[in-house]
Parts: C-alpha cells; structure tokens; sequence
C-alpha cells in the first residue's frame, strides 16, 4: 500500500507522506517489527533522520536509502557494550581478535562481538602469513639486494610495530632472501599465479611417462615437492602415483574442482542412517576421512540431532564456497561500527578481525 502511495504522490506532483516513506524504508532494512499505524510511522520518521523532510524533494530511491541508513545506523549504534567493554545487549556473540595491534590492546585479546556484525571477507580483500605475493616495482634494500618487478614471494610475518603494514617477505628469487616490504609495495597473488607443495592439480592432456606410465587428461594429481635442477614437480597422480612432471603438463584446480579431508561440505538432500539419525538438508559438515570404497566420513555440524561423525557418499553432499562458512582463524570485516565502553571508542566498519 505504501509504495503505491508514494507513486500516485510522486506521478500527481505531491510530495510522499512521511509516514509511507519511512514504512517502506524499516521494510528494506530486513527489521523484525510490527506494522505501525501511520502516526506512529511518522514520528519514526522524525525520530531517524531530521533531514526526512528535505529527502522528500529527491528521487523515492534516495529517499528510501537515506531514510534506510539512517535508521539502520541507529540499529547500529545499539551495539554499544553498555555493561563493560565486552558485553553486548543481543546475542549471540563470538570470540574475535582485531588484527589492529591497537585495539588489542584497547578491547582485549579475544574481543566479544554480535556475530551479526561481521562477514567473512574475500581472499582478495586482506593480507595474512602465507599468502603468496609478487613485487610491484623493483626494490632495493641497503645490503644491496635487489628484487626485479613481479617476482614472487610468501609472506612469513607481519611487523605489527610498525604503522605503514610492514611485511616480512621470502622472495622466490635465486637468493631466497627474506626481506621487508610495505604492503604498497606487493601485490596478493590469484591462486592461479603460482603453484607450491600442497597445491591439487590435473594434467591438461593426455601423456605418457619414459616410463610408459600413461596418464589421461583430467586426472587429478597433488604437488609433492619442486626440483631445482630440471624445474620439474614431483606429482602424486591418482591411481599412478608419484611421477615428475613438467609444469607445463599440468594446470591448478580451482577449490570447487576437487574435495579433500578438511573441507567443509553441505548435506545435499535430508540424510537418514540405519540407526534412525538424520541430518536436513544444507546441515554443514567436515570431511574427516576418506574411505576405501570412495565413501566419506563426515563429522555434521548438526546442533539438534548431534548426528557427529556419519558415513556419507559424494552424492550426499556438495563441497561449500568459503563465503557459506565461518571457519576459525578466517579474516573477518565489521558491517558497521562498533562502539565499546559506553561510546568511549569506536570501531568504524570495515575494521578486520580474526574468527576464533
């Protein structure tokens, strides 16, 4: 009713009631409210945002999001630790530690938080211990080292002392040197830009070994260890085994092209054992071992039933992308602000966290 208010205002030339443009914009924040009568919506409407009034003269869009933003700011803004630095009036909270050593020292280490209030951050979107990285520009340190643009390294430490983001870094160079780099100076590697021990691959044609091993295109392999003298990998291929292959034999799967002990998986369908246990569809799970037969032991993550470990076959569950999940020591970014000791700090959004 509403919105078709707001556009019969809109296409007469009146402006929309307040009343109407504020029921639509609580509608679009997802709040979990009743429907107010109009006099009621309207003083919301005064309470969140002085401005409303001036909104009215733009486009229903903008006056939708700002009278929205306003209020969910405020929804925001109740985080505040009203009982002492760690404590939140909603629930349920978890366990973070803030990658900034500052507020660490502030906010304690671990900091409870809303779990509402964070989501899981993309791999593009921070730097951590172990990320492969390459050079941006040539560099040069005083000891006369010197690494050329676009060579890459691992990142083994960060100099959280240090305020610019300063990395200690091993360069896969000729020298193996491990040196600091400014996080402006580096770049985060795609995961198709390199290949290390550990890393799923699979043969991009069919071909056959000196030693008469055939293996055919697509077969599965995972990286054992590099060779320095011919630059060849040790890949242990499925059902060949270990055989050294030229790189250009080979290409990196992508995490959804395989499944491996340690994912986390998702029940495809309602399962049900032999003993009456069951899990629902889309219950998360573990994959902790893989059968002889090609089963899977999976340990469910089934907080009803406490199914634990089960028996599973491939078609039971489907593998998750990591945006499905939180996982401990996964990189996390606030939402929104945050704000601790009765207002006395604020965390503003974007602020990265570690799950633990």
């Amino acid at each position: 009713v509403r919105p078709a208010r707001i556009a019969d205002n809109l296409a007469n030339g009146e402006a929309p009631r307040l009343g109407d443009v504020a029921g639509v914009a609580l509608a679009l924040t997802g709040a979990d409210i009743d429907i107010l009568p109009d006099h009621a919506i309207n003083e919301a409407a005064h309470g969140a945002s002085n401005g409303t009034a001036e909104l009215i003269d733009k486009a229903p869009e903008a006056v939708v999001q700002e009278t929205a933003g306003a209020i969910v700011q405020k929804k925001a803004d109740a985080y505040s630790a009203r009982k002492g630095k760690n404590t939140f009036d909603v629930s349920p909270t978890v366990n973070v530690r803030f990658c900034d050593s500052d507020l660490k020292k502030k906010l304690g280490d671990p900091t409870r938080i809303p779990e509402e209030s964070i989501r899981k951050c993309r791999s593009s979107e921070f730097l951590q211990v172990g990320d492969m990285i390459r050079a941006k520009k040539d560099l040069k340190w005083d000891c006369g080292i010197r690494i050329n643009e676009g060579t890459l390294g691992e990142l083994k430490e960060r100099d959280e002392s240090n305020k610019d983001d300063l990395w200690l870094v091993r360069w896969w160079d000729d020298t193996s040197a491990k040196k600091y780099a400014y996080s402006r100076h580096i770049k985060k590697c795609k995961p198709s830009e390199f290949f290390r021990v550990g890393d799923r691959v699979q043969a991009k044609h069919d071909m056959t070994t000196t030693q008469g091993v055939r293996i055919s295109k697509g077969t599965f392999g995972k990286l054992k260890e590099h060779r320095a003298s011919d630059r060849k990998w040790l890949v242990d291929w499925v059902s060949v085994g270990n055989i050294h292959t030229k790189k250009k034999n080979f290409e990196k799967c992508a995490e959804s092209e395989y499944i491996a002990v340690g994912d986390i998986v998702k029940a495809t369908s309602r399962l049900k054992w032999k003993s009456g246990e069951t899990v629902e569809k889309g219950t998360l799970g573990k994959l902790k071992q893989k059968m002889e037969n090609g089963n899977w032991l999976v340990k469910w993550y089934d907080k009803k039933n406490k199914v634990g470990e089960k028996k599973a076959t491939k078609k039971d569950f489907s593998k998750c992308k990591p945006s499905e999940y939180f996982a401990k020591d996964d990189i996390m970014a606030l939402v929104h602000d945050l704000t601790f000791e009765n207002g006395k700090i604020r965390v503003p959004k974007g602020t990265l966290c570690t799950y633990l």
